[in-house]
């Protein structure tokens, strides 16, 4: 029963982890600003509640109108990317396989079959029209197999006229749902997030009550490890995210890559998402790149390498030597289980799921179970 839950609302669950990670950074940022500004908690919240909403509006007036006139530009450009990856598609069978390899990346780069030669769609038709002479002429005594053909030929026509509506409306009906579940989403994560920060001790005292009396002193503790492990690691990538997108800017901005400063926000954007946050802007910074040269392009790849380079074994080591520390191996073991498991939503809270998970285990199974089990053993010189 509880798989079956899980299969069916795993979206709304992964949202809710979202939530709480929100509520974990509503809470201590405003205990961090209470304790700068001498504030009550409430007030405090409150204050960061609308920092926040300001900062939303200032980026949207600031930053996307700025750059509104720009789109248009973005948008050609990455349009002219994905036409030259076709031509290279077109000569090169090696570039071809390793998009058709791809499922993700066929319908963006996949080549486009070339239209029809008019005269040898003539010639097809004037056959086509030879043969079904032929054809009636040969059952001209036979008016009923005629009749029959007919209606078979105004029912192909009529399937042929509805499956494109058919399309069309199954489209729509994807494209509504995802939206709407992205708004869904987006409303759960905030109101479920804000009303934790807002009482965060009467949900931790809810689940708390949930366990034994003997045990509930030691899953509060829990609680605020895993509290105190989640806000370190939003530390850590806060930081990684600021590094990484003015290092893409001035890296970019050396090159010559058009739109500098939007891939640079873009990238710091979405190293939220460890590893594959710098895959997707380092592919949009080579289809931005392509118009301009061969050469400016080829530069992104070594560029953007030595960039995660320097963010994945220098910036965030020391970042993260106090926060919380991920073996690569098993982060990126784990993003491509839960990327493949529950697509997107799941390559997002993989990171921080994991760093509470490992909190979880160590604690609960290591020092709680293994430990009490198997003791150490005594010394031999005592």
């Amino acid at each position: 029963v509880l798989a079956s839950a899980l299969v069916i609302t795993w979206e709304i669950i992964l949202a809710l982890f979202l939530a709480v990670l929100f509520g974990v950074f509503l809470n201590h940022s405003s205990h961090e600003l209470s304790k700068l500004i001498r504030l009550p908690y409430k007030a405090s919240l409150a204050a960061v509640v609308l920092l926040l909403i300001g900062a939303w509006f200032g980026i949207t007036i600031f930053f996307f109108v700025q750059i509104n006139t720009q789109i248009d530009e973005v948008r050609q450009q990455i349009e002219r990317g994905v036409e030259q990856v076709r031509n290279w598609a077109d000569e090169y069978t090696s570039i071809n396989s390793a998009i058709h390899s791809t499922p993700m990346l066929v319908p963006l780069l996949a080549p486009q079959k070339k239209p029809e030669d008019p005269k040898q769609s003539e010639n097809k038709s004037s056959r086509e029209s030879d043969f079904a002479s032929e054809q009636n002429s040969a059952n001209q005594g036979s008016s009923d197999k005629e009749a029959e053909s007919k209606d078979k030929q105004s029912q192909s026509g009529l399937q042929s006229l509805t499956q494109p509506a058919q399309q069309a409306v199954s489209f729509v009906g994807r494209m509504f749902k995802s939206t709407f579940g992205f708004v869904v989403n987006v409303i759960l994560i905030l109101f479920v997030g804000l009303f934790l920060a807002a009482s965060p001790q009467v949900y931790r005292d809810g689940v708390v009550i949930l366990f034994t009396p003997r045990r509930r002193d030691r899953i509060k503790g829990l609680m605020n490890q895993l509290s105190e492990t989640l806000w370190h690691w939003l530390l850590g990538r806060f930081g990684s995210m600021v590094i990484t997108g003015l290092g893409a800017w001035l890296v970019l901005s050396l090159i010559g890559v058009p739109m500098a400063g939007t891939l640079g926000v873009i990238s710091g954007l979405l190293t939220f998402i460890p590893n594959i946050g710098s895959l997707i802007a380092f592919c949009l910074a080579i289809l931005i790149a392509l118009p301009k040269g061969t050469t400016t392009a080829a530069l992104v790849v070594p560029a953007f390498i030595g960039l995660q380079l320097v963010e994945s074994y220098l910036i965030t080591p020391l970042i993260q030597e106090r926060q919380v520390s991920l073996p690569p191996a098993l982060l990126l073991s784990f993003q491509a289980i839960m990327g493949v498991l529950f697509g997107l939503m799941g390559a997002i809270v993989a990171s921080p799921l994991l760093a509470a998970g490992k909190v979880i285990v160590k604690e609960l199974y290591v020092k709680d179970y293994l430990e009490e089990q198997n003791p150490p053993a005594p010394d031999a010189d005592g």
